[in-house]
């Protein structure tokens, strides 16, 4: 069954050549993305194999404060591995709204925004985590230091 268009609002020329810039750029950052990603991944895999194994590297990993190397290398992989969604989606709705603008399908116009609304709605929910962890760590510092200090 389909609803009804409430508002009247259609894609005209301006809005379709908006939508199809939108796309390549979408399609371009996503892709860089994708490098990216690969690149944390290659990194984490190299930290956690060559780290463990090179007396130097692991040196130098303990002068920075890291105990064992291989625990910064899943990290990354980890980061790597979250980063791949909000790339994917925004690829989806790239190639979905290019094929909408030259097929003129409402379903597939649909669908590439859906993605691009899963792109938003995932790293907003990632930014309010990462918000929830910096006033964790924030409250934790000041109990940390407050507790420091009566010592």
């Amino acid at each position: 069954m389909e609803t009804p268009n409430l508002f009247e609002l259609s894609i005209d020329g301006a809005s379709s050549g908006f939508l199809n810039e939108t796309s390549r750029w979408a399609k371009f950052l996503a892709i860089v993305g994708f490098v990216m990603v690969g690149f944390m991944i290659l990194f984490s895999l190299a930290i956690i194999g060559l780290g463990n194994s090179n007396p130097m590297m692991q040196a130098s990993f303990q002068s920075a404060g890291y105990s064992n190397p291989a625990v910064l290398g899943i990290v990354y992989l980890v980061m790597a591995v979250v980063s791949i969604f909000p790339y994917l989606y925004l690829f989806q709705f790239a190639t979905k709204m290019k094929a909408a603008l030259s097929s003129s399908e409402q379903d597939v116009l649909n669908s590439a925004f859906s993605s691009l609304k899963s792109c938003f709605k995932f790293v907003g929910v990632f930014t309010i985590i990462l918000l929830g962890f910096f006033v964790l760590a924030f409250a934790i510092g000041i109990v940390a230091i407050m507790t420091s200090s009566q010592i």
